[in-house]
């Protein structure tokens, strides 16, 4: 049995491990870097909101974290589902699919207007498991990055 909760501080430490295989997932590198606590001051400062997923053995086993943006052209406000992970072993039984669930129920409950994401372009996996939850790839817009 899956259950989904919203993180508090306690569980920091326990969702910091899935961050950190997260971060791997997505080589980056995490040198001279305190990923714990960068989670901690994200809802110190109410500046994410943080769900995460336990098994029945009481195993964090996924997360996702969103954060809380506004769209100009809607004026509202939208949410960021900036990082979604799953533990590699508990792959395939529903978590992501919950993760997902409660960010939707997080817009609808908030008066958002939409739930926004990206992937890598090999994230495969990902793209269809978006894609079947009714997000639409957007070939309008191109996304540009500059490294500071």
């Amino acid at each position: 049995m899956l259950t989904i909760k919203k993180a508090r501080l306690s569980d920091i430490q326990a969702i910091s491990n899935l961050y950190e295989m997260y971060l791997s997932f997505y080589q980056v590198d995490i040198s001279n870097k305190d990923p714990e606590a960068f989670l901690r001051t994200r809802l110190e400062n109410n500046e994410s909101v943080i769900f995460y997923v336990v098994n029945e053995n009481n195993e964090y086993v996924g997360f996702a974290q969103l954060y809380p943006l506004f769209c100009s052209l809607e004026m509202n406000k939208t949410w960021l589902l900036y990082d979604l992970y799953v533990h590699a072993e508990h792959r395939k039984n529903g978590v992501a699919q919950l993760l997902l669930d409660q960010a939707d129920l997080l817009a609808k409950e908030t008066n958002a207007s939409f739930v926004m994401l990206s992937t890598g372009i090999d994230n495969l996996k990902a793209q269809k498991l978006y894609e079947k939850n009714n997000y639409i790839r957007d070939n309008e817009f191109y996304t540009y990055v500059k490294s500071l």
